[in-house]
C-alpha cells in the first residue's frame, strides 16, 4: 500500500505524535478500496469501498474525519495540531460534527 497523505497529530496526555495515514486507492477485486489508519489513542483503521477510485478516496477522507472528530481524544480536547488542542486537526469535519468542529466539508 502506498501512503498518499500523512499527518502527525499532537496528543496532550503523552506529548507523543498520533500518526494518521491515508493510502492510495487500489482495486483488488470488483470495487476500489481506500484504507486509512489512525494510531493510538484513536486506534482506528478502515478499508472504504467505492465504485471508482475517486469515490473510495472521497469516502475514506470523510470516514477518517468522522473517526477523528468522534474520538474521545478530540472530544476531551486532548487531540490537536501544532500544539493547539481541541481545535482544527487539519481535516474538514462532516456536517454532523458542526456543533463541535467549526470547519465543515
Amino acid at each position: 500500500m502506498t501512503i498518499i497523505a500523512e499527518l502527525a497529530l499532537d496528543f496532550a496526555d503523552s506529548g507523543d505524535a498520533v500518526p494518521v495515514r491515508l493510502f492510495a486507492p487500489e482495486k483488488p477485486e470488483r470495487s476500489w478500496v481506500c484504507r486509512y489508519e489512525a494510531a493510538n489513542p484513536i486506534d482506528h483503521c478502515l478499508d472504504v469501498h467505492g465504485e471508482t477510485s475517486l469515490q473510495a478516496l472521497a469516502l475514506a477522507i470523510k470516514a477518517l474525519s468522522a473517526a477523528l472528530y468522534g474520538s474521545a481524544a478530540y472530544r476531551s480536547g486532548k487531540l490537536g495540531l501544532y500544539g493547539q488542542f481541541g481545535g482544527y486537526p487539519g481535516i474538514p469535519a462532516p456536517n454532523v460534527f458542526l456543533d463541535e468542529a467549526p470547519y465543515p466539508f
